[in-house]
């Protein structure tokens, strides 16, 4: 079975025809991963800078 027509069907693309919300959207995915990505390497530095002989008072 395949599809041949395109009649009855719909969908609805809210922002399509609205490229300042795309881009909008765009950056803010781009700024949330960023800062993602940033966060995670800031704290794995911060986890390896723990000196070993300090290690003992956090158990």
């Amino acid at each position: 079975m395949s599809i041949t027509t395109y009649e009855g069907a719909s969908a609805v693309f809210t922002y399509a025809d609205k490229p300042a919300i795309l881009i909008f959207i765009s950056f803010l995915v781009a700024a949330v991963s960023l800062y993602a990505l940033i966060a995670t390497i800031v704290h794995e530095k911060h986890s390896y800078a723990l000196p070993d002989d300090e290690l003992n008072k956090l158990k």
